[in-house]
């Protein structure tokens, strides 16, 4: 398997789009689906043909925030320990289909908490030494191509560089708020370690009715080769 496909998407509540989900996974090949609050709760019935779920809940038990994986069963992997505060909830597993030896987290961190520092690196420690982790972070700064920088953006991006981690975003916006005087926002994006950076690319997608767009990242064993970037003018030009 020489590339595999990861999307992640905030579903605002899993159940109610279960058959656009169907269409999305079908439609656009997708591996693994990390999908942002869930709203799950112990009770939760949720199957899909040809896909493995595994969930992490909030840890209060009802139905909001929480983080689940959709993975392709015949794809080899197996569920690793979930990452379950009241801060932060992820979901997580391990590929071991070669050459894909790597940890994949969805993760949910709802928007009322404070989150130091130190709270997102105890979570990167925790996916090991590689891994690519994608959600709905709430943390906005203008380096991954939000509007503004909150003070969970500063303190996300300070732990990204002391844990020799990378990000990718699309710089574009994936959350539409219901409220017209609120601005769109980018919330939603992918945090990896010890993956090349040009094996790796990432692309919007408007493929499911939600809130927040869905994202999309392929992984390559080999070089990406991405389109350059179309220019008015050339170096050449007199």
């Amino acid at each position: 398997m020489k590339t595999i496909c990861i999307a992640e998407w905030n579903a605002n509540g899993l159940l109610h789009h279960k058959l656009e989900l169907i269409q999305f996974l079908q439609d656009n090949k997708i591996d693994v689906l990390l999908v942002s609050e869930t709203h799950c709760t112990i009770r939760t019935v949720l199957k899909i043909l040809n896909y493995s779920i595994y969930h992490c809940n909030h840890p209060d038990g009802t139905a909001h925030g929480g983080a689940a994986i959709l993975i392709l069963s015949a794809l080899q992997h197996y569920e690793a320990p979930a990452y379950q505060t009241d801060k932060i909830q992820a979901a997580i597993i391990q590929i071991t289909a070669q050459p894909w030896p790597f940890n994949i987290a969805a993760m949910c961190s709802p928007p009322r908490h404070k989150i130091e520092a130190e709270d997102y690196k105890h979570f990167f420690h925790h996916l090991r030494n590689k891994f690519i982790a994608g959600g709905d972070w709430n943390a906005k700064h203008t380096n991954w191509g939000s509007r503004l920088t909150t003070p969970k953006g500063r303190n996300l991006l300070q732990s990204i560089t002391n844990c020799n981690c990378s990000y990718i975003s699309t710089g574009e916006p994936t959350y539409w708020p219901s409220d017209p005087n609120k601005m769109p926002g980018l919330l939603d994006f992918f945090i990896y370690k010890s993956i090349a950076t040009n094996c790796i690319q990432i692309e919007t997608n408007w493929d499911i009715s939600s809130h927040h767009t869905p994202i999309i990242t392929t992984l390559s064993t080999h070089t990406i080769h991405k389109p350059k970037t179309p220019r008015l003018t050339s170096p050449k030009t007199d």
